[in-house]
């Protein structure tokens, strides 16, 4: 009855064989998906969420907050890491460490991926791999770094060091936690000790512990914006990607799929599919899924087809990122219409407009307040928050409300220059006061909203 008994199927699964055709075009594959990654890379402008993590790992300085973020609901290593980042350079520079993280993930799955060079493919130009886990200011490089190296461990046999490694990776974000609880209980399958895993359990609790506590108070969790049911389904028909495909058919059948893929591993397939549920419920309920989220649920079933190595299905899984491909070379044809060098410097414009003693953090406004987190951490400038007239820094999500507009900016001295998204409530407001706004810039921006600049007379 113990489980070291019967396993499965052996610890460290065996690659699939390697020719030298395959190896060949797996090489093709990794050096054409890097030199697009560096293209979209450059092509890039931090979005709103790199650059609150920018802002918020540079200016905390309470002891605690280094290890419970005020309002953020992550653990804190990311952010320990943009610290020792930032004493040496500001985030225009920083901000391609992460792309150098997505081009050894493409080697390093290269490396694992061997004689699959369909697989590999299919991975990397997803929209996973071609977007926010590629190459964003944020921890998906990293995280997706630490999977393929616990994957790489455990298929050399070394469990332990491979238990630690995905234990770290907890501390960039805690849905790691869902694959950390996956990893234990196939661990568990294959009779390893208990006591060899408690210490990168308390390691992955504490991490956990500390996201938790960081969400305490923030308005924008627990709110989501469908059912739990439907929001339930629509989770585990991740694979469609688009909402709109994200069908209680699509989750049937994809839920259907994966337990036909591991149907002789019954112990992965059911581990797995309830792994996936938990997931879907627990997301539903308290946070909306973003596309940079499915990525979880889709190295949680990389894993396990992993763990599974030939007694799986291996026809399953690319079926099941098809979609995902589709949409990551739709998004890259997107950007690479709109890329950053293509878009002017709006904070450039409005420095030109109000000539020489201009001073930001008197003189500059954002709103809503979102609107201008990029470009205080892309320039390391001070300005005014919009919403509650306080030097914009990184959005202090406790009872933060995007519609918020500061009273006193009625009686702010003019002329001042506005950052704004949404532009028609804020200048309403404005008018109740005489103000007569002048639009001196406009700025595209494929992640988040367009920003607009005025004068404000």
């Amino acid at each position: 009855m113990f489980p070291a008994a019967s396993p499965e199927t052996s610890p460290a699964a065996t690659p699939a064989v390697s020719t030298g055709k395959a190896n060949l075009a797996s090489l093709v594959v990794v050096l054409a998906y890097c030199a697009l990654l560096t293209l979209l890379a450059l092509g890039h402008a931090p979005s709103l969420d790199e650059a609150q993590g920018w802002l918020v790992a540079t200016t905390i300085n309470r002891p605690i907050d280094f290890f419970i973020l005020p309002s953020e609901g992550h653990p804190p290593l990311w952010h320990w890491l943009l610290r020792l980042l930032s004493l040496g350079m500001d985030l225009p520079q920083a901000r391609f460490m992460t792309l150098g993280f997505g081009l050894l993930n493409a080697f390093l799955l290269r490396r694992l991926l061997q004689g699959t060079p369909l697989l590999l493919a299919m991975l990397l130009f997803s929209f996973v791999g071609l977007q926010s886990w590629g190459y964003y200011f944020r921890p998906y490089p990293l995280i997706m770094t630490g999977i393929v190296c616990t994957l790489l461990l455990n298929r050399s046999g070394r469990q332990q060091a491979a238990s630690w490694v995905l234990a770290v990776t907890c501390g960039l974000h805690f849905f790691v936690g869902f694959l950390f609880a996956f990893w234990l209980l196939w661990q568990w399958r294959q009779g390893v000790r208990l006591r060899a895993l408690i210490g990168p359990s308390l390691l992955a609790a504490c991490f956990g512990a500390m996201a938790v506590l960081s969400a305490l108070g923030n308005s924008t969790a627990g709110n989501p914006t469908i059912g739990i049911l439907d929001g339930t389904l629509a989770n585990l028909a991740w694979t469609a990607m688009y909402p709109q495909l994200r069908l209680p058919v699509v989750a049937v059948v994809t839920m259907a799929l994966l337990g036909f893929g591991l149907r002789k591993t019954p112990y992965l397939a059911v581990t797995l599919l309830a792994t996936l549920l938990v997931f879907a419920v627990a997301t539903a309920a308290l946070y909306a899924l973003y596309p940079w989220h499915l990525a979880f649920m889709t190295m949680l079933c990389f894993m396990a087809f992993q763990f599974a190595g030939a007694k799986a299905s291996h026809w399953v899984l690319p079926l099941l990122l098809f979609p995902q491909v589709e949409a990551g070379l739709i998004s890259v044809f997107g950007r690479l219409q709109q890329p950053n060098w293509a878009e002017p410097d709006i904070y450039a414009i409005i420095k030109a407009d109000a000539g020489t003693g201009f001073d930001p953090a008197r003189q500059l406004v954002a709103w809503p307040d979102i609107a201008g987190i990029s470009t205080v951490a892309m320039n390391h400038i001070s300005m005014t928050s919009g919403n509650n007239g306080a030097m914009l820094g990184p959005i202090d999500w406790r009872g933060w409300q995007v519609g918020d507009m500061d009273p006193a900016l009625l009686t702010r001295p003019r002329p001042f220059w506005l950052l704004c998204s949404d532009c028609d409530m804020i200048l309403a407001y404005l008018a109740t006061a005489g103000a007569a706004p002048t639009q001196i810039g406009y700025r595209r921006h494929y992640d988040n909203s367009p920003i607009t600049a005025y004068r404000i007379d």
